[in-house]
């Protein structure tokens, strides 16, 4: 109680010294989410995700503080405030259920769903007040801190051993249990699926490098992480990442062909690594997986119309119970489980709608894009269910690709009303211009952007 009482007072403090500058508000939990996992969080905190804690806190001190810019967010996002609502009192909805607790509901929405849709909102409300220009900077400082996830995975795959928090790690994940080795690289996130769909996502950032040479590198060095990370999806996804963010680069068509040769000859060289290997073995035989996963399909679709409106009558712990060999193997199922399969549906069809939405531009395709892979990868494992790092990406990457919407409404750099809202009109002045010309103002059509 005392730790978190204390966490919740440094949440205070960051959100106060911060509150100026929402760019830092944005970036700081999510590098705190990066490279603190769930399990060790739970070692050390009784309660939601540090995370999470700075994420409310911030919000709250915003609506306090600058209640102007929240309210200018709220008014923009009224439709997906209101569908998560619907997806929030369906779960309460529940606990109507014997089979579900009004306080494992309400715990469930605080810790797992409500703030990372908080931490979309505050990417909106940076967006809505400095562009694209802020979304950079905070894809950049993740782009850093990815160096070093990029660092402990290349030691994890020598040593075979997690290296840092690794005794929590075999306490809390049952994957761990009875194995001397690690078989895929994870970094500081909780299992190799997780690092590698992060990979995979952070594919999509790199359109916001603009000199192609270093976008190239990282290009290549998340296409390396995702084959540490050993998961086929994100693998997949990862490639086409990275051709349509090539594509979409605003560089010459030389060059962007020369950078899909060069990252084809490094994926292919990287498929000879002992990496690459180990997808080769894992795709040839991937120790029944594949058939876990058709199991668990074949279950629900014998057993869908128990758990349509709420959660299944029963034990949900299948993989414990012996009804299945696994879980789910898809986070959506596994809330449909839980709170019905219209609530898992509600929550989908928003995510979905979100990242379709903002197809209107180039930074919002490749963004949409990332978030599309971020729901696909939690089709394919428990993912978000499981307070997993996959619960804040997918809410990062449509936070990011609220620039796609944000673009076709105000342009590149934002609403500014009484400059960018319209032209005023402007006397004689001495200036740059010159005596008795007038200094012209810029238009958000004349803010560059992208790699030019």
């Amino acid at each position: 109680m005392t730790s978190t009482l204390l966490l919740l007072g440094a949440s205070f403090v960051f959100a106060l010294l911060f509150a100026s500058r929402p760019v830092v508000l944005v970036w700081a939990p999510i590098i705190v989410r990066l490279f603190l996992p769930s399990y060790q969080a739970n070692e050390w905190f009784n309660g939601p995700h540090p995370a999470g804690d700075m994420i409310m806190v911030s919000a709250l001190v915003q609506t306090i503080f600058y209640w102007p810019r929240v309210k200018k967010v709220l008014s923009s996002s009224r439709l997906e405030i209101a569908v998560f609502s619907l997806f929030c009192c369906l779960i309460m909805v529940n606990v109507l259920s014997i089979f579900n607790s009004f306080t494992d509901s309400l715990i469930n929405i605080a810790v797992v769903y409500l703030p990372p849709f908080v931490l979309y909102l505050l990417f909106k409300m940076l967006v809505l007040r400095e562009g694209a220009g802020a979304l950079r900077k905070v894809a950049w400082v993740m782009h850093l801190a990815m160096l070093g996830q990029m660092y402990l995975a290349i030691q994890q795959n020598i040593t075979g051993h997690i290296l840092v928090f690794e005794d929590t790690a075999k306490a809390a994940l049952w994957q761990l249990q009875g194995i001397d080795e690690i078989t895929r690289s994870q970094g500081f996130v909780e299992t190799g699926l997780d690092f590698a769909a992060l990979c995979a996502f952070m594919v999509a950032l790199t359109y916001f490098i603009r000199n192609p040479i270093i976008r190239w590198v990282f290009i290549g060095l998340y296409l390396y992480g995702a084959l540490l990370g050993n998961g086929r999806a994100s693998i997949l996804a990862a490639v086409i990442t990275a051709v349509v963010v090539t594509l979409a680069a605003k560089d010459r068509i030389l060059t962007k062909l020369t950078g899909i040769g060069i990252m084809a000859g490094s994926f292919v060289w990287m498929l000879g690594t002992e990496a690459g290997q180990a997808l080769t073995t894992k795709v040839e035989d991937d120790g029944g997986s594949s058939e876990l996963r058709k199991e668990a399909y074949r279950w629900v679709e014998g057993h869908w119309h128990l758990f349509t409106f709420t959660g299944y009558p029963g034990s949900r712990d299948f993989r414990g119970s012996g009804i299945l060999g696994s879980s789910l193997e898809n986070a959506y199922l596994i809330v449909g489980a839980d709170y019905g399969l219209i609530t898992a549906a509600v929550l989908l069809a928003l995510q979905i709608f979100l990242a379709l939405r903002n197809l209107r531009n180039a930074a919002g395709a490749v963004t949409a894009l990332g978030a599309l892979d971020m729901i696909a990868n939690n089709l394919t494992n428990s993912g978000f269910t499981s307070n997993q790092v996959g619960a804040y990406l997918i809410w990062i990457a449509l936070g990011f690709a609220t620039i796609g919407k944000h673009f076709s409404e105000y342009g590149y750099a934002g609403h500014r009303p009484g400059i960018f809202a319209r032209r005023r009109k402007t006397g004689p002045v001495t200036g740059a211009a010159g005596p008795g010309r007038a200094s012209p103002l810029r238009t958000p059509e004349a803010v560059s952007y992208g790699h030019g």
